[in-house]
């Protein structure tokens, strides 16, 4: 469970994780558009703590994390600035980042940054590398300063299955503390999140996974990703949506595990 929490400044910002486990491998967590590291809940009860240390954090404006003053702060730049930082305060070895959605813009742009930091990454249905080119503009709007109800629509579309009622307001409750900083500054930097052309460049065993009837990240888009990152695995799930480590989480667990072992054969 992810329940515990500590807190340390990160580049002036104060930021909330749990860590747990007592391995060798160290795995960062990266959660996604307007969620916490609860998130990773499915998964977190699947992952073997004698093999595993696991380090889950809330980005900057979301859950128990600082809020700062102006959204440029919650961009996918700062936010992979705040990931290997993380990790470099916490003396994580060659982590293996798991990034869900903009936590999976987060971990590619953290190791475009620094090539030789991570480990490895696991991409979940990450934003795509070609920016929004898909959502008209109107919608844009939307994403960036949305009603109560547009962010209900959004999470419903996040799932091929839905959860259960309360399953769902448990994660509505999660979304309602997300920062309008961090939707505005996380929205405008997935818009600017350009870098499809920059992938090659990519050196670290890397494994793409997502659903076939995802309504937020195109499957083009995401194909398109993995195409461009040399040697990346893929995983897509039939009949599953934005969220695989909730939808199907045993699956998921088994395939992350498998592509861990793999990486860890190859360093």
């Amino acid at each position: 469970m992810v329940n515990s929490i500590n807190m340390v400044t990160i580049r002036g910002e104060q930021i909330a994780f749990s860590q747990e486990g007592s391995g060798d491998v160290d795995l960062v967590l990266v959660h996604g558009f307007q969620n916490d590291r609860t998130a990773w809940r499915p998964f977190m009860d699947r992952v073997d703590g004698t093999r595993f240390r696991v380090v889950a954090f809330d980005l900057v404006g979301c859950g128990e994390s600082s809020t700062p003053a102006e959204w440029t702060r919650c961009t996918i730049d700062e936010y992979a600035a705040d990931l290997l930082t993380l990790c470099d305060e916490l003396e994580l070895s060659a982590p293996i980042v798991v990034g869900h959605s903009l936590g999976g813009a987060t971990a590619l742009r953290g190791a475009l940054n620094s090539p030789d930091r991570l480990g490895g990454l696991v991409l979940v249905a990450p934003a795509s590398t070609t920016g929004l080119d898909f959502l008209p503009d109107d919608q844009f709007d939307t994403l960036r300063r949305p009603t109560v109800e547009q962010q209900r629509a959004l999470a419903r579309a996040a799932f091929q299955h839905p959860p259960s009622d309360a399953e769902f307001e448990e994660l509505m409750t999660v979304i309602a503390r997300a920062s309008q900083v961090h939707i505005e500054g996380a929205a405008r930097s997935m818009r600017d999140f350009v870098c499809i052309d920059k992938l090659a460049a990519l050196t670290r065993p890397a494994l793409l996974v997502c659903g076939d009837r995802d309504r937020h990240v195109p499957l083009r888009n995401l194909l398109a990703t993995q195409q461009a990152i040399p040697r990346c695995g893929l995983q897509v799930y039939f009949d599953v949506g934005h969220v695989p480590f909730v939808e199907t989480p045993d699956s998921f667990a088994a395939d992350v595990s498998r592509f861990i072992d793999t990486a860890l054969a190859r360093r």
